[in-house]
């Protein structure tokens, strides 16, 4: 009996994380497919991916702003959470462009928050290099000054990745930038091991 009990529970975990058609219209990117699919008012807003992604993420992620307003207007929760902790802010941050974030952010999405792995918004966003983020989160109040589970601030990624006119903006907010994360490196050592020499000039020894 508890065989067949967990069974059907594993089944019925199964089927709430199917991709449903909302899902799928937005990972195919068929964004006006998925804003009729919001406006004629039946779907679900929290339904899940095998990540535990809700339509707000994957929109998010895929920069789709008209849909993400929808998603908003329609009730959808901006704080959700995936399997390993990202908001919808963090996958918004992965683009160039603010306009997303922006949106999240007016909902009361949360600049500050944090995945499992304690990276904010603005590590994703420092990590890319999308500068109008960067600017955008730490105007909403995003920490340049927080580190991950690795002692990396948004400045660590930034430098690593050699992104210039990134490092430019947070070395100016962040209050200590040559901090060492649990490998004793500092964002300028970081810049220097991936060949970033001129970018390392703009950092504390």
């Amino acid at each position: 009996m508890r065989a067949l009990l967990a069974l059907v529970l594993l089944a019925a975990a199964a089927a709430a994380q199917a991709q449903t058609p909302l899902l799928d219209a937005i990972a195919g990117s068929k964004e006006p497919v998925a804003a009729v699919l919001v406006l004629g008012g039946k779907v679900e807003l929290e339904a899940r991916n095998d990540k535990r992604e809700t339509p707000l993420h994957l929109a998010a992620e895929k920069g789709m702003r008209a849909l993400t307003r929808l998603l908003l207007d329609a009730g959808a929760r901006v704080r959700a959470r995936t399997a390993t902790g990202e908001t919808a802010l963090h996958h918004a941050a992965l683009n160039e462009d603010p306009a997303v974030a922006r949106l999240l952010l007016d909902a009361k999405a949360d600049a500050r928050a944090l995945n499992d792995h304690g990276e904010s918004a603005l590590h994703w966003a420092a990590y890319g290099g999308n500068d109008a983020v960067v600017a955008l989160l730490l105007e909403r109040g995003a920490d340049a000054d927080i580190f991950n589970l690795d002692g990396n601030l948004p400045l660590h990624g930034a430098a690593a990745a050699g992104h210039a006119s990134t490092v430019r903006l947070l070395v100016a907010r962040t209050r200590h930038p040559g901090l060492k994360n649990l490998k004793r490196q500092t964002p300028r050592d970081l810049a220097l091991e991936r060949g970033h020499e001129d970018l390392a000039e703009l950092l504390p020894k």
